[in-house]
């Protein structure tokens, strides 16, 4: 307790008179009756201690030492009755006194209120101590708070910092010297915290093509007081990195620039998505632009496939006329393949996808690969045994497997080595590719060639865009592989560097689906003929009156229309018919919407809906048989028979619907 007196007196009643003195006065006393009690006592706490000079007789080391390790706020005052004249005190004494530091000496004999004066004066010393010793404690408690919500707030600003990818600094621009976090430092390519670093270290890390405008950039903070900059640098590994720099400018008094303090950013990852958008875009554009090309040229090529094929079926004795309608109809068949790689390009195709087991595809197109890049190219594969089937158009894999080993033959004209090689794959979130989480089959082929640099790898699937020469290739071989893969729910990624050769990464969905066989694809179409009534509806007089012709040369009964309006006014009229052939793509209502009208009123006719996109759109109901612009007649009969055979024979308990 600090307002206590602790007595030590151990001869005679001096411990017991001064007590009893104290007490009346108001005054708490505590008698010790040794040294040992006394440091006891000291431990719990007390104002002051009243001691006859007797009591130092002895060891009074303990004592001393408890003194000496006083806290700093602490010195307690010790009231020293001393034996005055009975007994003159000896250097030892003297010694004692001034180890106990401080000190009040009374001499005996001395009157009551003398020491009742000493004793509250010493009290009143030492409350002043506890009250500092209070102040020193809350400033220190003050202090602490503050430091620790300082340095969680460094740690919050730090961990935000990191968060984002950005490193702090701190120049004097007076000294020279720089605080940097090693974010930092990272960020130009270093693992190490540099052990200096200034606006000149910072430069020198800049583009060379960008440092002038940069260094103007930090003149001008200057006098703005605010750095923002972006810029490529070259870090300390060598790699391009592009970054942003944010900082602001102190002054002193005089309005001279002192300090300069900001944040640096890498964001690399950022440009590089800006540039995959933008190209996105831009491809997306073109898209649009070949897709609607390729449309408007299979609507004119449908016609031309159709006549020819008909004036040769009519002319099978006219071997000139045969000659001349074959070249011409070779000629249509290479237009509809251009249109058709246009049109895959564009993400427009008419696709049949279905569970594939690409490691089969490539056994069995493998041969064929090998000769068409002849003997100075080796082809290698490979192909795990078990692998997910991937979810694609068979038929327009194979045709992408071919277009990317004829590129890399190209590639290769001293000959070389190309791989082709397929695994599996599972994407655990979106990634830089673009693919959703999920499971994919991946296939690669890479080569050996001479490779492509930058300019020309950003290009290499722009349609039409080749490095092959003219006459040597249309330059859609790459765009038609990524259509396919894009429109599949893949993606296609190329990774090449000149004269270290070229990979191409084809993803495709896998899918649990059992894979179906590779050989049901090749069945000849059986064409047939039945006594039945066609409706066919199409907007292009062109397209309608080949279309119309082809069917009428097959045997059926054919109604032409010019809009779904007037097939919707025949049906409701009562008009008889067996089968509709229906354009997808027509004004006010297409083909698709035409379907779901007809539905809707209860009329459940086979449909056979003809279209050059590869989504006929969301309004297409998913059973309805389709076919591609331009098609041969074999294919229209082909389908035409198809339905009518479902239709007059279903399965049991399956009612055909259209």
């Amino acid at each position: 307790m600090p307002d206590r007196v602790l007595i030590l007196a151990p001869r005679g009643r001096d411990a017991a008179i001064a007590a009893e003195l104290l007490t009346r006065h108001g005054i708490a006393a505590h008698v010790c009756a040794d040294q040992a009690a006394l440091l006891e006592q000291l431990r719990g706490g007390a104002g002051t201690v009243l001691l006859t000079e007797e009591s130092l007789v002895g060891d009074i080391g303990p004592l001393t030492d408890w003194v000496a390790q006083q806290p700093a706020w602490a010195d307690i005052p010790f009231v020293v009755l001393a034996n005055g004249a009975r007994a003159p005190r000896t250097l030892l004494a003297t010694q004692r006194l001034g180890e106990l530091g401080n000190v009040v000496l009374l001499e005996r004999p001395l009157h009551a209120e003398a020491m009742l004066g000493a004793v509250r004066s010493a009290l009143k010393a030492r409350a002043r101590q506890y009250e500092v010793r209070d102040a020193a404690d809350t400033l220190e408690r003050a202090v602490a708070d503050r430091t620790r919500e300082l340095e969680a707030a460094r740690d919050s600003l730090e961990i935000a910092l990191d968060a984002a990818g950005m490193g702090s600094w701190d120049i004097d621009l007076v000294t020279g010297e720089a605080w940097r976090t090693l974010r930092h430092d990272e960020i130009f390519g270093y693992t190490e915290a540099l052990p200096d670093w200034d606006v000149g270290t910072f430069l020198k890390h800049v583009d060379p093509a960008q440092r002038d405008a940069v260094a103007a950039a930090f003149e001008r903070a200057m006098d703005t007081g605010v750095l923002d900059i972006e810029c490529g640098i070259v870090s300390a590994n060598g790699s391009h990195r592009w970054i942003v720099a944010k900082g602001r400018v102190r002054y002193d008094a005089q309005g001279t620039p002192i300090r300069m303090t900001g944040v640096v950013s890498d964001v690399t990852d950022r440009k590089d998505a800006d540039a995959q958008l933008a190209q996105a875009q831009k491809m997306d554009a073109i898209g649009q632009l070949t897709g609607g090309v390729a449309h408007d040229f299979n609507n004119l090529l449908t016609p031309i496939v159709g006549s020819l094929d008909l004036v040769r079926r009519r002319h099978k004795d006219d071997e000139r006329t045969q000659r001349m309608v074959g070249g011409a109809l070779q000629a249509a068949e290479r237009a509809a393949t251009l249109t058709q790689r246009l049109l895959s390009f564009a993400r427009r195709q008419a696709l049949q996808p279905r569970a594939v087991d690409v490691g089969a595809l490539i056994d069995g197109i493998v041969d064929l690969i090998r000769r068409s890049l002849g003997p100075s190219i080796t082809v290698t594969l490979e192909v795990p045994r078990h692998l997910s089937s991937a979810r694609v158009d068979p038929n327009q894999l194979e045709l992408a497997l071919l277009n990317l080993s004829i590129n890399a033959r190209d590639a290769m004209p001293g000959g070389g080595t190309l791989t082709l090689s397929v695994a599996d794959v599972v994407v655990e979130q979106r990634n830089r590719l673009g693919l959703k989480p999920g499971s994919y089959v991946r296939l690669l082929a890479s080569d050996t060639g001479v490779g492509m640099d930058r300019a020309t790898l950003a290009r290499a699937t722009e349609p039409f865009f080749s490095t092959k020469g003219v006459g040597k290739g249309t330059g859609l071989g790459l765009s038609m592989v990524h259509g396919l893969a894009a429109q599949s729910g893949g993606t296609l990624k190329l990774a090449s560097e000149p004269g270290e050769g070229t990979t191409v990464e084809l993803w495709l969905p896998a899918t649990d689906e059992p894979a179906a066989s590779l050989d049901e694809r090749h069945a000849e179409p059986v064409a047939a003929r039945h006594t039945a009534t066609v409706l066919l509806v199409d907007d292009e007089d062109l397209v309608r009156s080949a279309t119309a012709e082809m069917l009428r040369d097959i045997g059926y009964t054919v109604v032409e229309m010019g809009s779904a309006s007037q097939v919707l006014a025949a049906i409701r009229s009562g008009i008889e018919v067996d089968i509709l052939v229906s354009d997808y793509l027509m004004p006010a209502m297409t083909g698709g919407q035409l379907i779901q009208e007809l539905r809707a009123a209860g009329h459940r006719i086979p449909t056979l809906l003809v279209t050059g996109y590869a989504a006929a759109g969301e309004d297409v109901p998913a059973d309805i048989a389709r076919l591609a612009k331009p098609f041969r007649q074999v294919d229209l009969a082909s389908k035409v028979d198809e339905l009518l055979r479902a239709a007059s024979s279903p399965p049991p308990g399956l009612r055909v619907v259209g």
